[in-house]
């Protein structure tokens, strides 16, 4: 009776173990975490944590699309996932070898296709998307920006002056020269170049973790936190009232030819989610989920003269995706295409 009962539990704690469906990497079995998860209707659940868990609404059972920066998109049907388990294939990205013209260029240039959209309470909001040139000095100096193309999209009923998705969207298409992996370097983390998995813990339950993809030659360092879990903080502003739910952020670099720097990123990430209310007893809080994908599509090197020139030159480029960028998965392509 007793070995029962204990059999019974054990396949109770399976059956709920199961129940949790994650995504994990089809070569090696690691979790895929800051997926963007989209459910039947169009309307995102959010994100996939550090364990590559799904944020599922309870006892759904119905289709789901998900998107990664560094994976093939997937959809499936809940029901048909056998073993709790998705496995996602990665993305294969190539960039053109670089030749260098100068022995003593002034600028790097990474060129790159970035985007970003916001979702607010669920639903799709807002998509802007364009092609930069990032001139990155080789010495001192700030990095200078090329708009070649941008282009603005809007859901019906969304303004530019929507305080939501103003706020989520002010630090879009920027690219620093102290990156993520400058702070894997300098605490030593880069230093065992086979280290897999989650590598530090921080303030309010933030991960650093990084992946080593063996067959296709890449590091992917990364930010995860645990806001979700109730570890998030509040802030209040003159009546204004925001709380951060999570934050996520991620950078792919190439390091088929050793230790990788700024030359070899490949791609990178962030994702915010925020609650906000606006002053007023009867305002409620709005949620607010933003999306950037940063994409290197060449880099190449310049001198001072040609970078006046090109930030000088305000001619339009087509609206335009490159080739090689993977494409948004079918709900969120969908919403995009009703956008004006």
């Amino acid at each position: 009776m007793r070995k029962s009962f204990v059999t019974a539990v054990l396949s109770l704690i399976a059956f709920c173990a199961n129940a949790q469906i994650r995504l994990v990497d089809a070569g090696d079995g690691t979790p895929v975490p800051a997926a963007s998860v989209f459910v039947e209707g169009g309307k995102c659940a959010g994100v996939s944590g550090e364990d590559g868990s799904l944020p599922l609404p309870a006892d759904y059972k119905g289709r789901v699309a998900v998107h990664h920066i560094n994976y093939v998109g997937k959809e499936f049907v809940v029901d048909t996932v056998a073993g709790s388990t998705v496995r996602l294939t990665p993305y294969t990205y190539t960039i053109p070898e670089v030749t260098a013209r100068y022995e003593r260029p002034d600028y790097m240039v990474i060129s790159a296709y970035v985007r970003n959209y916001i979702i607010v309470d669920s639903v799709p909001s807002s998509f802007r998307h364009g092609s930069f040139d990032f001139y990155v000095p080789m010495s001192k100096g700030r990095i200078r920006r090329k708009v070649r193309f941008l282009q603005i999209l809007r859901a019906d009923g969304v303004t530019e002056d929507d305080v939501l998705g103003n706020y989520c969207s002010q630090d879009w298409a920027k690219l620093k020269k102290h990156t993520l992996l400058d702070r894997f370097r300098n605490k030593g983390f880069l230093n065992d170049s086979s280290l897999s998995g989650i590598v530090d813990r921080g303030w309010k339950g933030v991960v650093w973790g990084m992946r080593n993809d063996t067959v296709a030659k890449t590091l992917t360092v990364y930010a995860d936190s645990a806001f979700m879990e109730g570890n998030g903080f509040n802030v209040n502003l003159f009546g204004l009232k925001m709380r951060f739910n999570g934050m996520k952020f991620g950078e792919t670099y190439d390091v088929s030819a050793g230790m990788p720097t700024l030359a070899n990123l490949l791609c990178k990430y962030d994702y915010l989610d925020l609650s906000l209310k606006l002053p007023g007893k009867k305002n409620k809080f709005r949620r607010g989920e933003e999306f950037g994908e940063f994409f290197v599509t060449g880099i190449r090197y310049a001198t001072k003269d040609e970078m006046k020139a090109a930030i000088k030159d305000k001619t339009p480029e087509p609206a335009t995706v490159p080739q090689g960028v993977p494409p948004l998965g079918t709900p969120l392509a969908d919403a995009v295409n009703k956008m004006k």
